[in-house]
């Protein structure tokens, strides 16, 4: 009787061509995004251990360092020079604690190089009025300013502003790099920017994000998206077969036994 039972009630595949459709399309899918999330995690964590391993090191204060071949991204440096305060880049739509502002970068010229250096002062609030650019203090013309050496990531959204040449000064400007910055300029520059410290001459609000989302969140969307992706094929395999009832069966069966 139960043999009659196990073979009338075995397992049987029923499937749906709706249901697999829709699973054959989502799975890959949610893999997919799950793999994303891991290479995210991957390349964030790069440069938490960039910014630490580069931070740990001396500053630099000689020129020469700038154009040393090593990669020198969060590298803390030492300079001493003159700043052009007549010419000020007014850095749009910069959110700061969920508050609209600028960010707000001047020049150096520096004792014996030709190539100017950016510098990155930090955030100011806007105001509410478009047309009213904030008022910046200037620095004094030769200044010790500390803080660190940035070059801007690739990838990211970048604001057209429509902007080739700066007009008047102050410019406000959706985005910049170093190379833009020789246009907007017509100088040379040398290759990285420098944010300054909180404490430096001429800082205002500081405090730049390393990364927006650390890499231990992608690693939990991560597991999210292979949670949801199994979880999908765990109910694909159950809506299109008998397999509650057949493991039921088989359980009665055992206890039978």
């Amino acid at each position: 009787m139960i043999d009659r039972a196990q073979k009338t009630n075995g397992f049987k595949w029923q499937p749906n061509a709706m249901l697999l459709l829709f699973s054959a399309l989502m799975l890959p899918a949610l893999f997919a995004l799950g793999l994303w999330q891991m290479e995210r995690a991957d390349e964030k964590q790069q440069l938490v251990d960039r910014y630490a391993n580069n931070q740990q090191l001396s500053p630099l204060t000689a020129i020469q360092d700038f154009l040393a071949d090593r990669d020198q991204q969060y590298r803390r440096a030492w300079i001493k020079g003159s700043v052009d305060n007549d010419r000020i880049i007014i850095l749009d739509n910069r959110v700061k604690n969920g508050r609209p502002g600028y960010e707000i970068l001047q020049t150096v010229s520096l004792a014996g190089e030709d190539k100017r250096l950016l510098i990155n002062r930090g955030w100011v609030p806007a105001s509410l009025d478009r047309n009213i650019l904030p008022a910046i203090a200037p620095i004094q013309s030769d200044v010790q300013l500390r803080g660190y050496l940035y070059r801007t990531l690739k990838g990211g959204y970048q604001l057209d502003d429509g902007i080739t040449v700066a007009k008047s000064w102050p410019s406000r400007v959706g985005w910049i790099t170093v190379q833009r910055a020789e246009e907007l300029f017509a100088e040379q520059f040398l290759p990285y920017q420098l944010r300054l410290d909180r404490d430096s001459q001429g800082a205002l609000e500081t405090g730049w994000v390393t990364v927006a989302v650390q890499p231990h969140k992608h690693t939990g969307y991560a597991v999210q998206w292979f949670a949801m992706a199994v979880t999908l094929l765990i109910l694909t395999l159950i809506a299109n077969s008998n397999l509650i009832s057949w493991l039921k069966n088989r359980s009665s069966s055992k206890l039978s036994d």
